[in-house]
This record gives structure tokens, sequence and C-alpha cells, in this order.
């Protein structure tokens, strides 16, 4: 490497760590002051693409809102390609808090950014945050760690599941089974049979969520809602047509607890029973609502005599 590159590397790291010090101490001018005013950013939330440093300013600022103190920006395993006044970097990004008891709480995410200099100062023109996520879940995958996997290690959230699952007990659960299918459009991915021929576990998926479902076995301490006589546990299922969701469950043979309406929170929203005893809140959201206004429209329901689903979130 001549000197002449050495210099360009040293001032390019020079603005990432700078930046990485503007995050972490929350100074939204001092990062915004590395960007080109025609910056063109893909960032891991909120929206493809912001474009210019207007755009992308009010998306910082939020993000710092919703950040609490001692924010984590760490870089990792970091590649610099050099070309005139260009650069381009890649790297792993450990982000995260860390509270007052040094607790931290971080993931890792992959990190590009282009740079160009302009007046002697190198400035961010790009710059790409991403996160892996599970293809049948949805789940952002940041737990991964580049420092500890390993070729074959079983990862402790296996691929396909979410770090929280439902687990139904159903009487008749082959029955249950093929009801979901029916009423839900739920595929099954696997299903393990007792040589006695019961459901010992089942796993299947909806809009791919899954769900674990087995039969009910009191002296397993595996006990359905028709043998405890109900259940206080609603599955919440967001579907495109809350209204055609709720049809087809009622044609399939769900009990109505609630027929579809435009619920204060903003839902338009239904509760249906199954056979085996389960409840399923079915849900479209129609209105983004802050706090403060679902607040207001929760008081003039319940002034109103409206009652409230148990299941509303």
């Amino acid at each position: 490497m001549d000197a002449k590159t050495h210099s360009a590397r040293a001032e390019v790291i020079a603005c990432l760590d700078s930046w990485s010090e503007a995050v972490k101490t929350k100074n939204l001018e001092a990062v915004l002051a590395l960007y080109l005013p025609e910056v063109v950013a893909f960032d891991a939330i909120q929206a493809l693409q912001f474009k210019g440093i207007e755009a992308y300013g009010e998306h910082w600022e939020k993000c710092m809102a919703m950040c609490p103190p001692g924010m984590l920006f760490e870089a990792s395993q970091r590649e610099i390609q050099l070309d005139g006044n260009l650069a381009v970097v890649h790297e792993l990004v450990h982000c995260g808090t860390v509270d007052e008891q040094g607790k931290e709480e971080a993931g890792w995410a992959r990190k590009t950014a282009s740079l160009r200099k302009v007046d002697g100062r190198w400035l961010i023109a790009h710059e790409h945050f991403s996160v892996p996520f599970d293809m049948l879940t949805g789940r952002v995958m940041n737990e991964l760690d580049p420092n500890a996997e390993k070729a074959g290690t079983p990862r402790a959230i296996p691929d396909g599941m979410n770090a929280i699952t439902p687990h139904l007990v159903c009487k008749h659960a082959d029955e249950a089974i093929a009801f979901y299918k029916k009423a839900f459009g739920a595929t099954e991915q696997s299903k393990l049979v007792s040589p006695e021929g019961s459901i010992m576990h089942a796993c299947l998926r909806i809009a791919g969520s899954p769900f674990f479902l087995m039969e009910d076995v009191p002296k397993w301490g595996a006990t359905s809602p028709s043998t405890l006589g109900g259940t206080p546990v609603s599955l919440h299922v967001y579907v495109s047509d809350a209204d055609a969701a709720f049809t087809k469950a009622v044609a399939a043979g769900a009990k109505v607890v609630m027929a579809p309406a435009d619920m204060f929170w903003g839902d338009r929203y239904s509760v249906v029973e199954d056979p085996f005893g389960h409840r399923w809140s079915l849900a479209t959201h129609k209105h983004d609502l802050s706090h403060e206004e679902i607040m207001q429209a929760a008081n003039a329901a319940m002034q109103a005599g409206t009652e409230c689903p148990a299941s509303a979130s």
C-alpha cells in the first residue's frame, strides 16, 4: 500500500470512527455532518429507503428518541476498498445498548457504506444496514454472533421458529389439524404419532407463523379447553381481510364470539371459538393511532358503554 492510499484509508477510518462516536453519544448534528446532502440510505427498519439528508435526518432523530442512553456501536471485520476519491466499506456492527449495571442488550447487523471525498473531506454517500431474517417466520435473527457460530453448531432458536410459539392441546387433535387447515389455511409441517395412534406433537403454520399441537392426555398434564371447561387464552391473528377470515372460520365450524367490528385501537376485529375450545381473534389493522389517540378513543368507548374484548391488546 503506497503512502497516498495509506493516508486515504486512515482518513476513511477516522470518518467511520467519528460516525460511531456520534451515534453512541446520540449527537444528531455530528452524525448528519458526516453525510452528503444527497445521501441515499437503506436502513434495516421503517422504510425501503431514505433519499436526502432531510429525510434521513428525520429518521435518525426518531431512532435516537427510541434508544435509551448507553448506545453501543462497534465495528468488526471491516474491509475498505479505495479508488481515488471513492471508498467502499463493509463490516459487521455490534449494536444495541448497555444499561447502568453494564448489562448488554445488543445484536449483530451488516453495514455497507460508500464514501466520497469532497473538498478534502470524506463523507458518506450511501449507507446500508441489514439483518438476516428467517424466511419461514420473518423473525429477525440479530442473535447471530460471528465470534461464536461455527458450521454445524445448532442454533438456540431453530430455523423456522419464533422465540414464543403457541402450543395447543386439543381433544381429537387429528380433527383439529383438519379444521385449522380448512378454517385458517394452516399448513402441516410435521407430526409425531404415538404407537396408539394419538398425536404426540404436530407443528402447523398460519401465514408462516408456527404453532404446536398435541392430543388431550390429562395423565401427562396435557389438558384441553374441552377438559378444563374453557380457556383464558386467545390466539391473535392478523389477516389482510378480517371479515373474509371470520366468514371462512365460521363456515368451517367455528362459533361466533364477537362479529367483526371497527375497534378503538384501529383494528377491524372479531373473535371465534374453534370446535376444540380455543379462541382466535382475527384482525386487520386499519388506522395508525398514537397512544394518546387510542386512550381518548378507549375512554369514549367506555363512556358509551361499549364492551372491550378481553382478548384485545
